[in-house]
């Protein structure tokens, strides 16, 4: 009986690193899109800048250049899940896992997880509505 409890405890404690994991990686999210709603809400102290052309598309159509794998990943990795839970669920290897992630970064022009997450909750609120 003892080698069952052990063998629960340590799952748990796998459970609970990893759950701070994401929680770090939800913090540098709030942290990123905190600063990106400061900026864009800070008043002008000087002349404003001449309103910027759109962005690069925003990364729903950006998707489009994605893969069905890689768009499985992404939509994976935007609910939170680790590598290791996108693999399990795909049936894929970790290390494939973040060879799709890597490849997907680079399409949409992100340089990791938390800017990936970012970028997909944040760019159609600020596109929305703002082709004047």
């Amino acid at each position: 009986m003892p080698d069952k409890e052990e063998c629960c405890q340590q799952v748990l404690t796998c459970h609970v690193r990893a759950l701070r994991r994401d929680v770090n990686e939800v913090i540098k999210l709030l942290k990123i899109l905190v600063d990106e709603r400061r900026s864009e809400d800070a008043p002008f102290t000087s002349a404003p800048a001449p309103a910027p052309e759109p962005e690069p598309e925003p990364v729903n159509s950006r998707r489009e250049v994605l893969t069905d794998r890689e768009t499985q990943v992404f939509q994976l990795l935007v609910t939170g899940m680790s590598n290791h839970q996108i693999g399990r669920r795909l049936g894929i290897t970790e290390r494939t896992v973040k060879n799709k992630l890597h490849t997907i970064y680079r399409k949409i022009g992100v340089s990791g997880r938390a800017e990936a997450i970012a970028q997909h909750f944040g760019t159609p609120d600020r596109h929305d509505g703002s082709s004047d």
